[in-house]
């Protein structure tokens, strides 16, 4: 269950709510996160600079410590937002952002190179009108680079000062380890957290991801704990897509991962389950997550101010055991929705296609 806390003048409480954000160790560094990181992938983009800066404003102001960023989203326009509304703020927040991912047509310009990744963190750092970033996230997986050439890029980053914790995104568990080991075997900083996606209609992670993390100390800090808006509530199978959604949006990364009608399913089982408890579904998807005692932070993706202060809700809620039950009832531990469900951009490798 989610741990109950007192509220203090230093932990403020979220409106009409009973449980304020709490903090956590992020894995073995010395830094301590808020369970709720503010995502920003909408802002400088979807989310008009003027509202992502008052959903920034508001949330550090309710004790929201983490903010999550990448070059890549709204094509550095995310890191631009975030940068003004941080002025004046900068010491108030563990700020994240990545490199790695496509951001030009030239050869070099993805991957987790020493060139690219060196290339990019100082484009984010101008963009957010910093020295430095407190953790640097590998975006994606690069298998054409070879993992000590992108361990000692990264080593150096800290070295010099530009980043404080390392950190990768959507990594498997195999490539996690192999990067531990050349930090340990050539004395390199090693990555301090994990971001992988993880929500209670994909929850691959539970088979090797996490164990290895809670083995090893390090953070995890999940995405997509909404399955992209597919929890909220608010997709009815057979029914037209809400206006200005994401799936009315036609947007890539959902269809690829999370539009699926065995999921819609589970929504409206949930749903109705929720219905009888009186809790909100958006609610109840983000507490099971946070109930996860290994996981350290959910990235929440507000496109809105009313978004954010539906997500806000999810402290509210307490996650049961007979919860727990009818949640692996709908999808069992370490499964997912949709039989043979791969997503395309990480393709089940063990056939050596």
């Amino acid at each position: 269950a989610v741990q109950v806390v007192s509220p203090s003048p230093s932990r403020p409480l979220f409106p009409s709510a009973t449980m304020p954000v709490t903090y956590k160790q992020l894995g073995r560094s010395g830094i301590r996160v808020s369970n709720l990181c503010l995502g920003t992938m909408m802002f400088g983009g979807p989310t008009s600079e003027a509202d992502s800066i008052k959903i920034m404003h508001k949330g550090i102001d309710l004790g929201i410590n983490f903010i999550d960023t990448a070059n890549m989203y709204s094509a550095g326009g995310s890191e631009l937002v975030v940068g003004r509304a941080l002025a004046g703020k900068r010491d108030r927040v563990v700020l994240a952002t990545k490199g790695r991912n496509k951001t030009g047509e030239g050869p070099n310009d993805h991957g987790a190179s020493r060139l690219h990744l060196m290339r990019e963190l100082d484009a984010s750092l101008k963009r957010l009108g910093t020295d430095f970033v407190d953790l640097y996230y590998v975006h994606t997986p690069d298998y054409t680079t070879p993992i000590e050439e992108t361990m000692r890029a990264l080593d150096d980053m800290v070295r010099s000062g530009k980043v404080h914790y390392l950190a990768c995104s959507n990594f498997r568990a195999w490539r996690v380890c192999e990067a531990l080991w050349t930090s340990d075997k050539h004395n390199l900083h090693r990555f301090a957290c994990v971001q992988p996606l993880y929500n209670l209609v994909n929850r691959d992670i539970e088979v090797e991801l996490m164990p290895l993390c809670k083995e090893h100390g390090l953070g995890v800090v999940s995405y997509s704990p909404l399955a992209r808006g597919i929890l909220s509530g608010k997709y009815k199978a057979g029914e037209p897509f809400p206006e200005g959604s994401r799936a009315a949006r036609k947007d890539v990364r959902m269809q690829q991962a999370e539009l699926r009608d065995e999921s819609l399913d589970v929504a409206q089982q949930l749903t109705a389950y929720c219905e009888k408890k009186g809790v909100a579904t958006s609610h109840f998807a983000l507490a099971w997550c946070l109930a996860n005692p290994i996981l350290t932070s959910i990235i929440l993706g507000p496109r809105t101010m009313e978004q954010f202060d539906d997500n806000l809700g999810c402290l509210n809620v307490e996650i049961t055991a007979d919860d727990e039950k009818f949640v692996d009832s709908l999808v069992p531990v370490g499964e997912h929705t949709g039989k043979g469900h791969q997503d395309p951009l990480y393709p089940i490798m063990g056939r050596g296609k």
